[in-house]
């Protein structure tokens, strides 16, 4: 408890509860609620470190701003309690450097210091609540993916060397593109070839998707599953069943080779042959085809 006669350095109402605020020169702040109920905040527990202050005052916000004898600047919040401040609105400061006349006055009964109270913003709850949904959804959405079962049982082929590969029909269906001139003398030997299939194989169907669409900078290997229909996890695992190689693999070489064919005829400039090869920008062709065969396609073939 705290009573008795202190002088008292300034005082100001909250705009958030209209509870009075009083700065005392020894005991440091007391605050009266409407109800008549008085708490005391001071050095001894913890609030700040010096018991003398000599002036508050409220911002726009309703936060408390006060300033003790030793020049040290505190904001206070029900939320984030007393916090040492380094940096001052104009206003603030200029509202805590106004001269004080200390006044000695009886103060009333006085408790302990009230808990600080930790608003939590509700919609912080329903963002929380949704986010955590969204995750849920996401796991078992993804766990239903992995598991979902084949519609055919992939039979493993015999390993095939490269030169019993046999190129898939194409009778059926006729490519749309020109066909892939073969690549230049100066590419890399070491490079892996796309192991192509053996006639009526699962890869044969994935090989003619692709034959048909890999000019096509937006075609990737999800629009490759979804023209099978199934997931790109299944798709995947099928080929890799029958040691086939993979989609991406496939794109790759037919629009390496196709642009290498373009490069060495010499009729067009590198940006048409990155369009007509079904890359999105020069540069990255650029980049994605030295990658592939060792040199820049402005040097290639010369």
């Amino acid at each position: 408890m705290v009573t008795g006669t202190h002088n008292v350095n300034a005082s100001a109402i909250s705009p958030a509860d209209s509870s009075l605020w009083i700065a005392t020169s020894a005991r440091g702040l007391v605050r009266v609620g409407k109800t008549g109920k008085s708490f005391s905040y001071s050095a001894e527990k913890g609030d700040f470190q010096d018991n003398n202050i000599v002036s508050l005052t409220f911002d726009n916000e309703g936060i408390l701003w006060l300033k003790d004898s030793q020049g040290a600047v505190y904001s206070y919040s029900s939320f984030s309690g007393f916090v040492k401040q380094t940096e001052l609105p104009q206003n603030i400061a200029a509202a805590l450097s106004e001269p004080v006349a200390s006044e000695e006055v009886q103060l009333p009964e006085v408790q302990e210091s009230e808990p600080v109270r930790q608003d939590f913003p509700w919609y912080s709850v329903v963002v929380t609540v949704l986010l955590l949904a969204l995750l849920i959804f996401c796991f078992f959405r993804r766990k239903k993916a992995e598991k979902a079962p084949e519609s055919e049982i992939a039979v493993p082929q015999p390993e095939v060397t490269k030169s019993e590969v046999i190129k898939p029909e194409t009778s059926a269906v006729k490519p749309t593109p020109k066909p892939a001139p073969k690549p230049s003398e100066a590419a890399p030997a070491t490079k892996p070839e796309v192991t192509e299939p053996l006639s009526g194989s699962f890869y044969e169907h994935v090989y003619k998707i692709i034959e048909n669409n890999y000019t096509n900078a937006e075609f990737g290997v999800e629009d490759v599953a979804a023209a099978l229909g199934m997931s790109r996890v299944h798709l995947n695992r099928k080929l890799k069943a029958e040691n086939s190689p993979s989609p991406s693999d496939v794109i790759k070489k037919m629009r390496m080779e196709l642009a290498a064919g373009m490069l060495k005829d010499g009729n067009r400039s590198i940006s048409e042959i990155a369009k007509d090869c079904g890359f999105s920008s020069a540069s990255y062709f650029s980049s994605a085809f030295k990658d592939y065969f060792g040199v820049a396609p402005a040097a290639f073939g010369k």
